[in-house]
Order: C-alpha cells, then structure tokens, then sequence
C-alpha cells in the first residue's frame, strides 16, 4: 500500500507543478496583452503590437490548470455538508468517500477516453486552433493524459480508504 501512495504523491507533486506553470503562463499572457494594449492606447496606435491569440492561450492553460488541480487534490475534492454527516460514523463517511473516488476513477477514464479520441480526430481531419492555427492534437493529448492522472490517483486513493480507512476528513481538519 505504501508504494501505490508514493506513486499517487507524485502523481499528485507533477500535477501541482503542470497546474502552477500554466497559472504563470496564464498570468504573464495577460499582463503582457493587456500591457501591449495600454501601449497601442498611449501611442494613439503607433505601436501596434499585440499577443497573438491571447485569448486562445490563456482559455487552453485554464483547462491544463484545472484538471491538473482536479488530478493533483482529488482526495479533498469533496464539498461535505456538515449537516449531513456530523452524526455519521466515520466507517460511513470513509465508505462513502471511497465510492465517491471509485466514481472519480470512471469519470477520468471517460475523460481520458474521449480526449484521446480527439487527439486522433485532431490528426486525422487536420484540426488547429482559431487564431495560432495550431494543431489540437497536443492539447487534447496533454487533457487526456491529465484525466489519466486523475483516474489513477482516484482509483489508489479509493484502494487506500477501503483497505485502511483513512481519508481526507475536512470536517476534522477544519478545511
């Protein structure tokens, strides 16, 4: 059991690390466009320089962003509503929580199914992004292997709870 949470803690520190370069990717491709607008704004339009596709570029590392989180903090991902389970068993609540990730496991193995799908519809009908004109492939291949992630870590994490019966309790821990 030791080994498979060594692999879903790294699976879970790669998946922060791809999630934090695409916020600063994010972040430094806003400032540099709403930067370059402010100049054109200045200038009256003599300096006309602009970052192309911005808009593709931020709205395509959101979704790295977010399925990386999703993959990176899948144990805690759970909204629980105190009233609800307070009086629950914590056997009950681990229970479900397993469940919870067994259900996770399918969604990402739909998402990595159906991404990769796409990645190959993106080959071979020759689909490319609306402004940098670049191929979909690579996205969609990144989005496939990030929902591969998240399929992996629920399906350790929900082996870890229904074996041992820990998990991630935020009611304990007060997040």
């Amino acid at each position: 059991m030791k080994f498979l949470l060594n692999i879903s803690s790294i699976i879970s520190k790669v998946c922060q690390f791809i999630g934090g370069i695409s916020l600063i990717i994010i972040v430094l491709t806003t400032i540099a466009d709403v930067s370059a607008r402010y100049v054109f704004k200045l200038t009256g339009g003599e300096m006309g320089f602009t970052v192309k596709g911005s808009v593709e570029i931020v709205s395509y590392f959101m979704l790295f962003a977010l399925l990386a989180a999703f993959a990176a903090y899948v144990e805690r991902s759970q909204i629980i509503v105190d009233i609800f389970t307070q009086k629950m068993p914590k056997v009950i609540k681990g229970y479900m929580m397993g469940v919870f990730m067994v259900g996770f496991f399918f969604i990402g193995l739909v998402f990595t199914w159906g991404l990769y799908e796409s990645a190959i519809d993106a080959i071979e009908f020759g689909k490319v992004t609306q402004d940098l004109r670049l191929s979909m492939m690579p996205i969609y291949l990144v989005s496939a292997i990030l929902s591969l992630l998240l399929a992996i870590r629920s399906l350790i994490e929900s082996i870890n709870i229904f074996t041992t019966g820990e998990f991630f309790d935020a009611e304990e821990t007060g997040a």
